[in-house]
């Protein structure tokens, strides 16, 4: 039986978007959110993330359920 407590944990490995290299240092450069199904996110290199600008959170400009616009 092999036991997991001794192992290390694997870095996280994704492929950066923009130019297409395996780095074990992922940077989250977006979210994209899907309204029929899920998600997913968009990761970049340390060197490539300062070319994304921040994006903003798509949930916080949503007003409450039952709210007119013009009740803001």
């Amino acid at each position: 039986m092999m036991g997991t407590g001794d192992k290390e944990p694997r870095p996280p490995v994704r492929m950066c978007v923009r130019c297409e290299v395996t780095t074990e240092t992922p940077v989250v450069v977006a979210v994209v959110h899907q309204n029929t199904g899920p998600g997913f996110v968009v990761y970049a290199c340390q060197a490539c993330a300062a070319h994304y600008p921040p994006q903003p959170n798509v949930l916080t400009g949503l007003r409450p359920s039952g709210q007119a616009e013009d009740e803001r």
